[in-house]
């Protein structure tokens, strides 16, 4: 329930996207783009061809203060005027980010331009620090993906530039204008060291509507400073939270189509079950 097509930061098209969900034997499946709903619409007009079933999706980028606590938004009605213009308000900062990414790199005398980047983006709208590193890649700058954020990408890295988003309330506003529902993605990416403080996040954002967590998520990329320890015990903390607090229970991969694979987040079939009820599928 949490992928991204080449709409967005993701590699693989809806179509092969699609495919590849049947492959894997999904049960149920969404395209979650970057602030994008193009990829998510081609996926649903063909959804019927497959087995599984498909909800309509996104990735809201967000931020609370200095935390980064996106939105992830399903079944919602992607018609909405508001949502819309919203989308166009995020693409902009998205590509204003990406231009003060690229001077900071010519400060620094490395050679990648903004062709370069629209090479990397195929049909997508909204371009990220992802591109961008598949296009230092390319330039031979670095070898792979995580070597562009640990060097040059990341937070806190020479280049990195925080861009202008909206806040989670707003968000979740936006999915719930479209009648859909707004689910705290990856939420030990928000607050992993200190389960007290991100139930003080999740605590604020129930009070704006949220409905859901993605408690089942691939965090072996975050193992470097979050231990498995830490990530058990954060997971046993959010799915007990939901429980206590009557919030769906959702996973993901978080698939971009450079590592890892699509239906590898494995969870529990009493939670699907309880995911397609929600849902009326």
């Amino acid at each position: 329930m949490h992928c991204h097509s080449n709409f967005s930061d993701g590699i693989y098209s809806p179509e092969e996207l699609l495919e590849l969900a049947q492959k894997e034997g999904l049960k149920l499946f969404s395209i979650t783009d970057h602030d994008a709903i193009e990829g998510t619409n081609v996926a649903e007009k063909m959804s019927n061809n497959y087995s599984f079933a498909y909800l309509t999706g996104i990735e809201l980028s967000a931020r609370y203060e200095q935390t980064k606590i996106e939105i992830l938004g399903y079944n919602f009605d992607s018609t909405k005027a508001r949502l819309h213009e919203k989308m166009m308000f995020l693409q902009e900062k998205r590509n204003e980010r990406i231009f003060k990414i690229l001077r900071k790199l010519e400060e620094m005398n490395l050679d990648v331009t903004y062709d370069d980047i629209l090479k990397q983006i195929g049909s997508g709208v909204s371009p990220g620090r992802p591109h961008l590193a598949r296009a230092m890649i390319e330039k031979k700058i670095v070898k792979t993906i995580n070597e562009a954020f640990e060097k040059y990408l990341g937070n806190e890295k020479p280049a990195y530039v925080q861009r202008e988003t909206i806040t989670p309330q707003e968000a979740i506003e936006l999915v719930l204008s479209g009648n859909g529902t707004a689910v705290l993605p990856h939420p030990l990416l928000v607050e992993g060291e200190n389960l007290q403080k991100l139930e003080e996040y999740l605590e604020l954002l129930i009070s704006w509507k949220l409905e859901g967590i993605e408690v089942y998520y691939d965090y072996s990329h975050i193992e470097t400073f979050l231990s498995k320890r830490k990530i058990k015990a954060g997971i046993e903390f959010l799915s007990n939270y939901c429980k206590k607090n009557d919030l769906l229970i959702t996973g993901g991969t978080d698939f971009h189509g450079d590592s890892g694979m699509l239906g590898s987040v494995r969870v529990p079939k009493e939670e699907i079950k309880n995911i397609l009820t929600y849902f009326n599928l």
